[in-house]
């Protein structure tokens, strides 16, 4: 992760408030990039916030709202200008038996796993198309390979989320976009 000198780049990291999303911001604000931090808890992230005021936008977003997917980018394009790298962090897991899962349950994670990356995806394309460049990285896991009692929906989401970004890749190579 290093950007050329005297460049910084522009991020937008969901999940940020801990864990993997967490750290990739910090590193991130550490070299001296921009990060957009969309995140459900706003004030979960105001330290970092804080202690980089002139580099971290924090937004409040629900990754299962697909619906404001293009006002996150639009927010990242309208204070720094540009999108370089949308970090697919945000998820939850999901235990219980297939058959104890309801389907209200199933259907808010394949909203977080899958529905919500790809209005994501979708929104930040053209920029990245307009630019030239830019970097997707759909955080999953070992669920979205291989699946194990009491974890399905989970899996399902994640299964769902490599498939879908497997074709993205696929029609990106094949038509030279980025």
């Amino acid at each position: 992760m290093t950007s050329q000198a005297g460049t910084s780049r522009t991020w937008i990291i969901t999940g940020a408030s801990a864990g993997f999303g967490r750290a990739i911001a910090e590193c991130a604000v550490g070299r001296g990039d921009n990060v957009v931090l969309a995140v459900r808890r706003p004030g979960s992230v105001a330290d970092l916030a804080d202690a980089h005021r002139g580099q971290v936008l924090v937004v409040e977003f629900d990754v299962r709202d697909t619906g404001r997917a293009g006002d996150v980018v639009r927010s990242a394009v309208d204070r720094f200008g540009r999108v370089d790298v949308l970090v697919n962090n945000a998820g939850r897991g999901v235990v219980g038996a297939a058959e104890e899962v309801g389907e209200e349950e199933l259907r808010a994670s394949l909203e977080l796993h899958l529905l919500g990356p790809a209005a994501l995806v979708r929104a930040v394309l053209p920029y990245f198309r307009e630019q030239g460049s830019g970097t997707i990285v759909q955080m999953s896991s070992q669920g979205g390979r291989i699946s194990f009692p009491g974890v399905g929906a989970y899996s399902a989401g994640k299964f769902a989320l490599e498939g879908w970004s497997e074709a993205l890749v696929a029609r990106s190579r094949r038509s030279g976009s980025g």
